[in-house]
C-alpha cells in the first residue's frame, strides 16, 4: 500500500528522480485533450457549450438554460448551516487582513502618482462536483472575491452537484452568488470565460480543469495550476505514526491522481505508518480512491538524516508540507520558500486549512508553488494606474526621454517629448508642421 522505499537505495534515487521530473514539465498529453474542447466553447459559444454538457455531463440543457440564478434553499442541516458559517467567519476574517490600500505620492520634480486597488467586474468559481460537493471549494473561491468587493460571481460546477445537492444550492444562495454555470470538466472553465463573460477564473479541479485554465489564460486572467492534489509529510522522532497514516489518507481519498509522500529519517516511523494506512484504509467509505493513489503515486523514503529529506523535499515545491516531530518543525522557513502551504505540529492536519483554519485551501500543485502563491484576496483586484508630469517636471524629464526613443528608433517618440521639453528641435518640427497645415 504505502512503499517504504530507502532514499539513497536504486529505487529511491529514481523515484526521486520520477517527482522532480514530474514538476517540471506541463500535462502536455491532457493540453492536447482538452484543447478542441476549449476552443469550441470559445468560439462557439453557448451552443458549443450544450453540446459537452449533453455529451460529457450527460444533462440534455438547452443553451440559454445553462446560466441560472440559484434559488434560496430553506431547509438545510442545522449542523451543516453552522459549520459552514464558522468557517465563512473565519475565512473572512483571515482575507480581510490581505486587503492593500494602494499609494500616492509626488517627487521631486512634481510628478505625481497613484496605484489604486481595482476589484475585477466579474468572477468565475470553479466548483468540482464530480464525486461530491466540496462546500470548502465554494467558500473559497467565493469570499475573497467578496472581500475584495467583485461585484459578480458565477460558480460553475457540474448540472448533476447542482441538482443534486441540496447543501450546494443553500451555500450559494448563503454567499449571495449572481449565477450557476452548469458545466463540469474543461468545458465549463472554457464556459466560465466565453458564455459567462468572467474575466477571472479561480478554482482547483482534476487535471482536465487545470489544463483548461492554463488553455484559457491568454483570454482572460487564472489563478494559478491547481491539479489534483498532493501532500509532503516531513516527520522525525515524536510524530505519531497513527496521525501521519490519518494525513497521508486524507489527501489520497481526493483523487486516484493524488501524490502522497513521507519524508523521514526514522525506518521504524516510516513503517509503522505503512502498517497504519493498512489498518485505516479498511473502515474508509473512500477506500478505493485512496487505494489506487496510494498504489500510484503513495510513498514513504527514508533518509539517512532529518536534513537530507528536508534538502530533497523543499525543491519539490509541493501543495501540502506537513511538519511533524519537533525537530522536523524547525524548518517550516525553508519549506515556506517553496510550497503551497506549510502545516507546523501534530494539531496542525491539511484538513483543517481544507476548511476552516483561515488561509485559502487553492494552492499551486505539480511545482507551480515555486512560482505561484495560494489562491487571495489580491487575485481578484487590478492595479489602476496613473501618473500626472507638471510642464516645468517635463522639461526637465524631456530631453533623457527623447535620446532612449531615438536610441530605440522610435522618431515619433522622441518628436512627442521634444514638444513637451520645449526644446529647439521640437519647436521647429512644430512650426514646420504648423506651417505645412497653413499652405494647405
Amino acid at each position: 500500500m504505502l512503499r517504504v522505499v530507502a532514499a539513497n537505495g536504486r529505487e529511491g534515487r529514481a523515484l526521486l528522480a520520477r517527482l522532480s521530473a514530474r514538476r517540471s514539465a506541463p500535462d502536455f498529453a491532457t493540453l492536447r485533450e482538452a484543447l478542441p474542447i476549449v476552443e469550441a466553447v470559445l468560439s462557439g459559444g453557448a451552443p458549443a457549450l450544450a453540446g459537452f454538457v449533453r455529451d460529457l455531463d450527460g444533462e440534455a440543457t438547452p443553451a440559454k438554460g445553462l446560466l441560472v440564478r440559484p434559488a434560496r434553499e430553506k431547509e438545510v442541516d442545522p449542523a451543516f448551516a453552522a459549520a459552514f458559517r464558522l468557517a465563512r467567519r473565519r475565512l473572512e476574517a483571515y482575507h480581510r487582513r490581505q486587503l492593500p490600500k494602494g499609494f500616492a505620492f509626488r517627487d521631486a520634480l512634481g510628478v505625481s502618482f497613484a496605484e489604486t486597488p481595482v476589484p475585477h467586474e466579474a468572477v468565475g468559481v470553479y466548483v468540482p462536483g464530480g464525486r461530491a460537493f466540496y462546500p470548502s471549494s465554494l467558500l473559497m473561491g467565493v469570499v475573497p472575491a467578496r472581500v475584495a468587493g467583485v461585484k459578480r460571481i458565477v460558480v460553475a460546477t457540474p448540472p448533476r452537484a447542482f441538482r443534486g445537492s441540496r447543501e450546494l444550492r443553500w451555500a450559494l444562495g448563503e454567499l449571495g452568488v449572481d449565477a450557476v454555470l452548469l458545466a463540469g470538466g474543461a468545458h465549463g472553465i472554457a464556459g466560465l470565460a466565453s458564455v459567462a463573460g468572467c474575466t477571472k477564473v479561480v478554482g482547483p479541479g482534476n487535471r482536465w480543469v487545470a489544463a483548461a485554465k492554463h488553455l484559457v489564460s491568454g483570454v482572460v486572467s487564472v489563478d494559478m495550476p491547481a491539479g489534483p492534489s498532493e501532500v509532503l509529510v516531513l516527520a522525525t522522532t515524536g510524530a505519531d505514526p497513527a496521525l501521519v497514516a490519518a494525513d497521508l489518507l486524507a489527501q489520497a481519498e481526493h483523487d486516484p491522481d493524488a501524490v502522497c509522500l513521507l519524508f523521514t529519517d526514522r525506518r521504524d516511523l516510516a513503517v509503522a505508518t505503512a502498517k497504519e494506512v493498512e489498518r485505516q484504509i479498511r473502515e474508509l467509505p473512500t477506500a478505493g480512491t485512496a487505494r489506487a493513489s496510494l498504489a500510484a503515486n503513495g510513498f514513504a523514503l527514508v533518509f539517512p538524516t532529518l536534513e537530507a529529506a528536508a534538502r530533497a523535499g523543499v525543491p519539490l515545491a509541493a501543495e501540502h508540507v506537513e511538519l511533524m516531530g519537533r525537530a522536523a518543525e524547525g524548518y517550516a522557513a525553508r519549506f515556506a520558500a517553496t510550497s503551497g502551504a506549510v502545516f507546523v505540529g501534530d494539531g496542525t492536519p491539511t484538513a483543517f486549512g481544507d476548511y476552516l483554519a483561515g488561509p485559502n485551501h487553492v494552492l499551486p500543485t505539480g511545482g507551480a508553488a515555486r512560482s505561484f502563491s495560494g489562491l487571495s484576496v489580491r487575485d481578484f483586484l487590478r492595479w489602476g494606474r496613473s501618473v500626472s508630469v507638471p510642464p516645468a517636471a517635463a522639461r526637465r524629464l524631456g530631453p533623457a526621454a527623447a535620446t532612449l526613443a531615438r536610441f530605440e528608433g522610435l522618431e515619433a517618440h522622441a518628436r512627442s517629448l521634444d514638444l513637451r521639453a520645449g526644446s529647439p528641435l521640437g519647436r521647429a518640427r512644430a512650426e514646420r508642421g504648423q506651417a505645412r497645415r497653413a499652405d494647405r
